[in-house]
């Protein structure tokens, strides 16, 4: 590829690889510094972001606290400061939502906006939730897990924009940010439990495992901080961490986990919240503090950014002009040589070329390479004007000889010299050829006018000649006798055709007439074929149909034997709770009887109490009415649970009883679906072989009618050959030529049999006259005027 290019084109070639790169390089870091830079916004908005987040988890941290000691103490406590705190988030909810609104989510990663959502999804619940926590409708852990879950789904928003970072430092501190966060998160937890374990002054089922848990966790997360943390940070925050609250709550930790108590704390609700409340403040302190060191380094990166993406591109673009300049400096010297010994040489190989008459020397103006070739060339050039002008004289009396000789003028020979040996040695090699030459052309022309008179007996002598003149001698005797040997094997050939095309064409029309016959036969073949293949596929679709539908029936057998199975389950259920009410009317009815015999001798005391004990009386009369009551009333429910007792018991069988029909049933179907299994297989067996029958029979039905119409075809090729081999036989005749008068007495003994080499030698020849491409072999020849236009046809 570069051979074709100019010098000049392979100098800007070679400036511009490097050049090329350089641009490339450039662009490339400036498409780095660009993302670098995107990058760089996109944190500092996710930044301002967190900030936000972070106020309103502060803010939902408290509410989440104050949530599980108000519904620990049964609604007793934080009856006053939880409906503040609800106001206190929703402030911080309005603010983050108002952020939101300017807030281009589609800048960022897939995870980011799901967590984002999701985190959105669970505060529009809030609401709800509280309602049900002032009416005292929902669980202590759900509301814990609440809370618990939006604000994980919050913080895992912090968490996702770590991906976005390609900045080591500011990786570095989203992960010791987002680290803090969670250890945050779970303090928070921390006061909700704790809260709710001091409110009710024990602890709830699995709280203490709960408890001890979210202290560990919170302990790994602000390890993880410290270890990624750089060395200011990890100052701020054991500089910040301290203090009497730090060590209350340790304090209180303690008791919790490890006094061994399970209740009876001695420590109010209140105190602990206030308490970790003051740590937790802290911590939000660090947050803060984090979160804008955070921005600071991100606008610190920036300035770092943009001010080396300046000096890199001051650089680049000094360097591309500097070598622009020198390279065109050193290109436009070396074209100006480069130049003058092109105009030079083109001079030269014009003059050698006889494009112009004289030629000059090449201008010199430097001293280097070109400049020292220009001076060898200079010489050569002179050297060679002079020997050139000689043989020009010696070539012009070889062009007046060839010129004759081309005439036809044999006789005419090369009489100037020239100063170059190998030149008049030519010149000796070239007249004594033209000697040679002359004397056997005449030999040869005599031979071939004896050919021209079609008369090929005479033969060349060749007088020990050799080469191309040898081979010439050799190939006009042999073209005498592959003449004579072409128009024997014409007349013998042309008669033998002649002999027996009739026989041929009956025979090929025989022949069509059954090519014909089966054709048809072998339509309606097919035709009752593709009929029973129908009909086959369409069994072997009805059939899969039906064994997907007993699959299905099987399958909702298997269900409704589940079913059944645990409709006997919930009757064992029925009847074991039925058992336990009967056991428990029992007693009603001990506790009804013992209640009247008490209300007996209530009675009896009040009698005897006389006045003083009527309104005793009265309520021991009372007392016995309600136990008779009670009495009567168990006896009714007995008396039902009984009866609930029995129709379950009726049920239990019947179900028992449906479960084994279903085994019956699932058996009997499974049988079916085998045999019908077994039909299909069979079925598309046989419809597989009879479509292998049908493309067979349309196959074979194919070949038939190309048989039938090859058949015309060669019916055709027969009449034709028969009036070839007429023409063949008359031209034949014409000529002369050794064993002409013998061929017809072999001819007609060779017509007698028509068989062997003969007859193979015909077929040989319809075959070639058959695969002929100008002809068609479908339609027949259409006949010709003439027996000329029947040769020239073919």
């Amino acid at each position: 590829m570069f051979s074709k290019f100019s010098i000049k084109q392979k100098l800007i070639s070679i400036m511009m690889i490097p050049l090329i790169v350089v641009i490339l390089l450039s662009a490339k870091l400036a498409y780095n510094a660009y993302t670098e830079t995107i990058n760089l916004q996109k944190i500092e908005k996710i930044v301002l972001l967190s900030t936000k987040i972070g106020a309103m988890v502060h803010e939902t941290q408290k509410e989440r606290g104050m949530t599980a000691g108000f519904l620990g103490s049964k609604g007793k406590k934080f009856i006053d400061s939880l409906p503040n705190q609800r106001e206190n988030v929703n402030s911080k909810k309005e603010d983050l939502l108002t952020f939101l609104k300017d807030f281009d989510t589609n800048n960022y990663t897939t995870e980011f906006k799901d967590n984002l959502e999701k985190g959105l999804s669970q505060l529009e619940q809030i609401d709800d939730v509280r309602n049900k926590v002032s009416s005292l409708t929902i669980d202590t852990g759900a509301a814990i897990t609440y809370y618990t879950k939006m604000n994980g789904q919050f913080l895992n928003v912090i968490a996702s924009s770590i991906q976005l970072a390609t900045n080591v430092k500011l990786s570095q501190r989203l992960t010791a940010y987002t680290n803090f966060l969670l250890s945050k998160e779970r303090a928070g937890i921390e006061r909700a439990v704790g809260s709710n374990t001091f409110a009710r002054d024990n602890f709830g089922k699995g709280m203490r495992v709960k408890f001890n848990n979210l202290v560990a966790e919170q302990n790994a997360y602000l390890d993880s901080f410290l270890k990624v943390a750089n060395m200011t940070d990890r100052s701020f925050y054991n500089n910040t961490l301290t203090g009497e609250a730090i060590s209350e709550v340790n304090r209180m930790r303690e008791i919790l986990l490890s006094s061994g108590k399970t209740s009876e704390f001695g420590i109010e609700a209140k105190y602990w919240f206030d308490t970790i409340t003051k740590k937790i403040n802290l911590l939000k302190q660090v947050e803060d503090y984090l979160a804008t060191e955070i921005i600071e380094t991100s606008t610190t990166e920036k300035e770092i950014m943009f001010t080396e993406t300046t000096l890199f591109a001051v650089l680049t673009t000094l360097g591309i002009a500097l070598t622009l300049i020198m390279g065109r400096t050193i290109a436009f010297t070396l074209l100006i040589d480069v130049k003058d010994v092109k105009a030079g040489l083109d001079n030269f190989f014009a003059f050698i070329n006889f494009e112009k008459d004289d030629l000059e020397l090449i201008k010199i103006h430097s001293n280097d390479e070109l400049g020292q070739m220009s001076k060898i060339i200079n010489k050569n050039i002179e050297n060679t004007k002079h020997n050139i002008q000689t043989d020009k004289d010696l070539i012009a009396n070889t062009i007046d000889v060839a010129n004759k000789i081309n005439n036809g003028h044999l006789s005419t020979r090369i009489s100037l010299h020239s100063n170059n040996p190998q030149l008049n040695e030519l010149k000796d090699i070239i007249n004594e050829m033209l000697n040679t030459l002359e004397c056997n052309i005449k030999k040869i022309s005599d031979v071939l006018i004896s050919f021209s008179n079609m008369d090929y007996r005479p033969t060349v002598n060749k007088e020990n000649l050799d080469g191309t003149l040898g081979r010439l001698c050799d190939d006009v005797n042999k073209l005498s006798k592959s003449f004579t040997e072409i128009l024997i094997e014409n007349k013998r050939n042309g008669m033998i055709l002649s002999q027996n095309a009739e026989t041929l064409t009956s025979n090929l029309n025989e022949l069509s007439n059954a090519a014909t016959t089966q054709a048809a036969s072998l339509e309606e073949t097919a035709a009752s074929l593709e009929e029973l293949t129908a009909n086959l596929q369409q069994n072997t679709e009805s059939t899969t149909e039906m064994a997907n539908y007993g699959t299905k029936v099987k399958e909702s057998v298997s269900v409704g034997h589940e079913l059944a199975t645990k409709t006997v389950d919930a009757m064992e259920d029925i009847n074991d709770q039925t058992t336990a009410i009967t056991e428990a009317i029992t007693v009603i009815d001990q506790i009804a009887f013992q209640t009247n015999i008490l209300s007996l001798n209530a009675a009896v005391e009040a009698a005897t109490a006389g006045e003083a004990g009527k309104g005793f009386a009265v309520v021991a009369q009372e007392v016995r009415n309600l136990a008779s009551r009670s009495a009567e009333a168990a006896k009714e429910i007995k008396d039902i649970v009984l009866n609930a007792q029995t129709k379950t018991d009726y049920g239990k069988t019947i179900a028992t009883d449906m479960i084994k029909g279903y085994d019956e049933l699932n058996i009997n179907i499974s049988k079916t679906i085998h045999l019908i299994e077994n039909v299909s297989t069979a079925s598309k067996e046989q419809e597989q072989g009879i479509i292998q029958i049908n493309d067979a029979v349309n196959q074979l039905d194919k070949i038939t009618q190309v048989n039938a119409q090859n058949t015309a075809a060669a019916d055709a090729i027969a009449n034709k050959t028969q009036k070839i081999s007429n023409i063949i036989v008359e031209n034949a005749d014409e000529k002369e030529f050794h064993g002409k008068n013998d061929i017809k007495i072999r001819a007609e003994a060779v017509n007698v049999g028509f068989a062997g080499n003969e007859r193979r030698g015909v077929e040989k020849e319809i075959k070639k006259l058959k695969n002929e491409p100008s002809r068609n072999p479908i339609k027949k020849p259409k006949k010709q005027e003439s027996e000329t236009n029947e040769w020239e046809s073919f």
